[in-house]
């Protein structure tokens, strides 16, 4: 099939199709796919794909006037000019920084990108997934720590979290009778003037919702955030004994409500963040993910953590809880050779985002569960087990070959074939995503050619960041409960995304206690009505206890906090040093570094006496 050469994404391509009679396959913000027809302006049709009622797809209108919302990666030094010139288009500009513009861009004005000479690649914008007493103890040392340095707890250290909020009435989030959050940020989507809006609310406004509820938004909807912000540095207030206190329990919050974890939203909300924090270091926690780009540091949101990180500005991501879930595939294709990558349709809408070295020729066929084999074409192809389509661009910036599949059948269960022929090959590395909708359904993709690597999200693949990964802490849900099957203190989770990057680089970092964690709960957030977190919440529903590699991102958020305490001047660099050099190795993480405990175990005694050595 043809190579399209765009700046372009496949989501951005798509919208900016201009076939008033053609079937497509679009991406609105990644969050799903649908089979679509562009119609005139508040038209809406029916789109049956008989003959099968499995068959039928919902079907959707955009009009060409709407904003979309994306990222400019642009030459280092235009960021203003692009800006200019885009804004001359009707564009609404978000947030401008170093090498990445935000901006909300009219659909009909999606082409003209292709003429600003200053854009190296446009991305549509892309939803992510959000991904301590016994964490304090022999797990990491942190209480032998903190014996070192009593002193210890964050004061003068802005420590961010950008996440589904932040229960800001939650009194683990309160000194002397006032709020710990300087700033609540509150990014969503707004209806009424299509457009992605950034609300934000001082302490002063926030001390005054607490006795007003209604003068404020809902703090934490789901409780993920406010969870991950209390282990980094929540101060046990509502609990006996301050015993389910956080790490850095005196450091200056900022909370980002995102509703849809939209990276537009990250990318806003990092700027942010350190605007707000001024002369003051801060660390900034992102218990979040996702696998749509080319996992190789090049996309808009790692451009922009390695461009705002540096002395005191320090981004902690977590590495993913992909690890057991064969989503990726990964093989040499030789030349004049054939590989073959089986794959389960799990969603409604499977999608598949291959990346194949640049200098390297391939050609592909699709092979359906009936067995019928079809070269796409780059237009929607239909056969009697659904239909699909297929889009093949060389990326500008890292001038690799992109291959994205999009198959519409709601036949889950299925199995279905990508062949791709080594026509002429230099390199011959072949990386594949599998990638659904639902969150929940995004495992086991490759069954039989599954690869236990290389599961690591974005943006934890950027260099600059510290990627975190989970291991076992304790082997029950609550302090006194009962112990669960198949689990072993200071083995790694099972969740716990594997690395390396696509391009080799050696993520995760570090790996810290994920499992199972006790920290703070969102009131009335989904964490606290929901039947199936009953047994895990505690203290009278004050605590809940979950598990992932976002709960081990924010204890090392937190040990981070109380080393730029130490050093406020602290780099990216000199932490991951660090961190390298004093984790734990022992019989469970084997030689370091390998794909799964990275480096090893934080060890936050180690950590900390080294800091204190290396100051003296």
């Amino acid at each position: 099939m043809e190579t399209r050469m765009s700046k372009l994404d496949s989501g951005l391509y798509e919208l900016n199709v201009e076939n008033s009679s053609e079937q497509l396959l679009i991406s609105e913000g990644n969050s799903h796919l649908d089979i679509v027809v562009p119609l005139e302006k508040g038209d809406t049709k029916s789109l049956s794909l008989d003959p099968a009622e499995h068959r039928q797809m919902r079907t959707t209108a955009f009009d060409l006037s709407n904003m979309v919302s994306l990222k400019l990666v642009v030459a280092p030094g235009t960021e203003d000019q692009v800006a200019t010139a885009i804004s001359d288009l009707g564009a609404e500009i978000t947030s401008v920084g170093r090498e990445v513009v935000v901006a909300e861009v009219p659909h009909n004005r999606l082409g003209d990108l292709e003429a600003v000479d200053e854009i190296r690649r446009a991305e549509e914008a892309v939803k992510l997934q959000a991904n301590l007493i016994d964490a304090r103890g022999d797990a990491t040392l942190l209480d032998a720590a903190l014996d070192i340095r009593a002193d210890l707890n964050g004061t003068g250290v802005v420590v961010g979290v950008i996440d589904t909020g932040i229960d800001w009435s939650h009194p683990d989030f309160i000194k002397d009778d006032k709020s710990r959050l300087e700033m609540f940020i509150h990014s969503h989507y707004d209806e009424a003037s299509d457009r992605h809006v950034h609300e934000e609310f001082s302490q002063a406004q926030i001390d005054m919702a607490r006795q007003n509820p209604g003068d404020m938004p809902q703090g934490d909807p789901n409780g993920h955030g406010t969870h991950c912000a209390s282990i980094a540095a929540g101060n046990g207030a509502a609990s006996a004994n301050t015993d389910y206190r956080g790490v850095a329990t005196n450091a200056t919050l900022v909370g980002v409500r995102s509703d849809g974890l939209f990276d537009t939203h990250i990318i806003n909300g990092i700027r942010r963040i350190f605007e707000i924090a001024g002369d003051r270091p801060a660390v900034i926690n992102l218990s979040l993910g996702g696998h749509w780009g080319p996992h190789d540091g090049t996309s808009a949101i790692e451009n922009v953590i390695a461009q705002e990180s540096g002395p005191g500005r320090i981004i902690v991501v977590a590495a993913g809880n992909e690890g057991s879930d064969r989503i990726h595939f990964g093989a040499k294709v030789g030349q004049g050779e054939t590989i073959e990558i089986p794959f389960t349709i799990r969603d409604a809408l499977q999608r598949l985002n291959v990346w194949v070295p640049r200098g390297d020729e391939v050609s592909f066929e699709i092979v359906d569960h009936n067995g019928d084999v079809t070269v796409p074409n780059g237009e929607v192809q239909e056969t009697d087990a659904g239909a699909f389509r297929a889009d093949l661009r060389q990326d500008p910036i890292n001038r690799d070959f992109n291959f994205i599949l999009a198959v519409a059948s709601s036949q889950r269960g299925r199995r279905w074939i990508l062949r791709i022929h080594g026509d002429d090959i230099t390199d011959g590395s072949i990386h594949a995503w599998g990638l659904t909708d639902n969150p929940n359904l995004a495992r086991n993709i490759f069954m039989t050619a599954g690869t236990r690597s290389h599961s690591v999200g974005m943006p934890a693949t950027e260099e600059r960041a510290i990627a975190v990964g989970s291991f076992v802490s304790r082997e029950s849900f609550l302090r006194d409960g009962a112990e669960q099957s198949g689990v072993t203190a200071g083995a790694l989770s099972s969740f716990s995304s594997r690395g390396p990057t696509r391009n080799g680089a050696q993520k995760p970092d570090i790996c810290a206690p994920g499992e199972f964690i006790g920290a703070a709960l969102s009131s009335n957030s989904e964490m606290a009505n929901n039947a199936r977190f009953a047994n895990r919440r505690f203290e009278g529903d004050k605590y809940v206890s979950i598990q992932g590699t976002s709960m081990a991102t924010p204890f090392v958020t937190g040990m981070i906090a109380l080393m730029l305490q130490m050093e406020p001047n602290l780099t990216p660099e000199e932490i991951k040093k660090m961190l390298r050099v004093t984790a734990r190795r022992d019989a469970q993480t084997g030689g370091v570094w390998n794909r799964n405990f990275g480096y090893g175990k934080l060890d936050a005694e180690a950590l900390i006496s080294y800091l204190e050595r290396n100051l003296a």
